[in-house]
């Protein structure tokens, strides 16, 4: 029996649960952009290049800035998986070919419109 569904088409529906992936990742997103200078320096620094601003910032801390280069990245590898969440998602959510199944998608992932 087919099923009729009142509200958005399959479009639209799709868009609005895209845009609903993106406010749920916003968070992510901002720290990434917001750490991406400060991760290149902790990534030149682990690899022998001195910082001054890890070192500026190690000093303030009273810690090493090889400790601050450290969790610097291994934070923004978190950061990049999440990222590549996201755009497995939104991928996932592209090939959907029913309503039933965006909404399934956007349920199993903890995300709602």
């Amino acid at each position: 029996m087919a099923r009729l569904e009142l509200g958005p088409n399959l479009e639209q529906l799709r868009e609005q649960a895209e845009g609903a992936v993106d406010r749920h990742f916003e968070p992510v997103r901002q720290r990434m952009a917001l750490y991406t200078r400060k991760t290149m320096e902790a990534r030149r620094h682990l690899a022998g290049s001195p910082s001054a601003m890890l070192n500026k910032e190690a000093q303030r801390r009273r810690i090493k800035a090889d400790d601050i280069a450290r969790r610097v990245v291994a934070l923004a590898e978190v950061d990049e998986a999440t990222e590549d969440d996201r755009i497995a998602l939104k991928l996932k959510l592209r090939k959907a070919l029913t309503a039933e199944k965006i909404r399934k998608i956007l349920s199993q992932n903890g995300i709602t419109l």
